[in-house]
């Protein structure tokens, strides 16, 4: 769940298995384990006191998920806005996500990358988990494309480009992120973008490693996450080319009945092209399409740059895009720090109260090396390094949850 209003799909509730559960995302993921003794036991001397819920006042619901909610604050010792995403430990538990959300927090406190959305705080109480990110006021792509029903070619592009940044950034740090949609995709104010919520993402000893997990959301899965024979980074690429398509026309490249398995037949239905789509955008579409995994753009060992290289881009600067140098070509209307129009009413109207009183016999266990202030980051991101090796080899994968036809 990201950080931002979750809108509830209405169709594709039972494509993966007859056991699936809706409240899940359209996800089933293994339990990563990653072995962060090192990093917990550093001592630091620059952080402020304890965090807690009380050192924020709430002002908003901004989003809910299976796991929890995600809540418009501000600090009190800076009055500075920020995005608190409170997860239930007792639920975590019930639905064995306990390792699997350390592992989100653990990766979101090494990312350093403009396109990518980082840790502010996280802190934990008894029943409680919190994870603080910066606020993003523009709201997440799907309000967007719901709102506009598609983009203009020259904001899609924007978008785009820096989706492109930031996905080549997660996969330098052998990161596949695996559910690429345009509700994980976050607006700033400013106009540009981050992708969040990386509770599917997988951190591989080797790139060229083949994972077999089952996860992702069924509009945006590449083929061969359901053909058991294993995937790699290139179903981020295909992912990337159903936003784009989406962004171009309103609609999803391919039609995933209601209430029918998710079967790689369906990918083999020819994609319809609007005649205002430029020979360009339609041979990267296509080109990101591509159905065997090997024969897709960016799945080589040049990743994005070879997409980057594709004629679509051919007077781009990526530098500038990185820079954030490149003005976007949609602003957000606010009319202050607090204005939530680009968030769905339904969850903006609703109680924030989230303060719960538990019985001492169901307080929920600690969540060791949890707490995190953005000060450590650079003691962080220098441990990690010199012990990158040690953590990376004891990540496991489990490939329990394979899709059965």
């Amino acid at each position: 769940m990201g950080c931002c209003a979750k809108k509830k799909l209405n169709q594709d509730e039972n494509l993966l298995s007859k056991d699936y559960d809706k409240n899940e995302n359209y996800s089933i993921t293994e339990v990563p384990v990653i072995n962060t003794k090192k990093e917990e036991s550093i001592k630091m001397t620059n952080v402020e006191k304890k965090l807690c819920y009380d050192d924020f006042t709430p002002l908003k619901l901004l989003g809910t998920g299976s796991f929890g909610r995600v809540l418009l604050v501000r600090k009190k010792n800076n009055d500075k806005l920020f995005a608190m995403k409170i997860l239930l430990k007792s639920y975590l538990k019930q639905k064995h996500q306990e390792e699997h959300t350390k592992t989100e927090r653990d990766l979101m406190v090494s990312i350093d990358c403009p396109f990518v959305m980082d840790v502010k705080y996280a802190f934990q109480d008894e029943i409680h988990l919190y994870l603080v990110t910066e606020f993003m006021q523009g709201g997440d792509m799907f309000f967007h494309l719901h709102d506009k029903g598609l983009f203009k070619k020259e904001r899609t592009k924007f978008y785009i480009i820096e989706i492109i940044l930031g996905i080549e950034y997660l996969h330098s740090k052998n990161m596949i992120y695996r559910d690429l949609k345009p509700e994980n995709i976050l607006m700033d104010k400013e106009g540009h973008i981050k992708v969040t919520d990386f509770g599917l993402s997988k951190i591989l000893d080797d790139m060229n490693d083949k994972v077999f997990t089952l996860c992702g959301t069924p509009q945006y899965i590449a083929p061969e996450v359901i053909q058991k024979k294993g995937y790699d980074k290139g179903v981020d690429w295909w992912s990337l080319g159903c936003i784009f398509y989406e962004m171009l026309t309103g609609y999803i490249p391919f039609y995933i009945p209601r209430n029918e398995k998710l079967s790689p037949k369906l990918f083999k239905t020819p994609i319809r092209y609007p005649k205002n789509i430029t020979e360009d955008e339609m041979d990267l579409i296509e080109k990101l399409l591509t159905l065997d995994p090997k024969q897709r753009i960016g799945n080589g060992s040049n990743d994005a740059k070879e997409i980057k290289a594709h004629p679509y881009f051919k007077d781009i600067d990526w530098d500038k895009y990185y820079r954030k140098e490149v003005k976007p070509p949609f602003i957000p209307k606010l009319k202050n720090d607090t204005d939530l129009r680009y968030f769905d009413k339904a969850f903006t109207d609703e109680s924030i109260n989230v303060k719960q009183q538990v019985p001492r016999s169901r307080v929920q266990s600690d969540y060791f090396g949890f707490t995190y202030n953005d000060s450590m980051k650079n003691e962080l991101v220098n441990v990690k390094n010199d012990n990158n090796d040690n953590v990376l080899s004891e990540m496991k994968e489990e490939n329990t949850d394979e899709y059965e036809d």
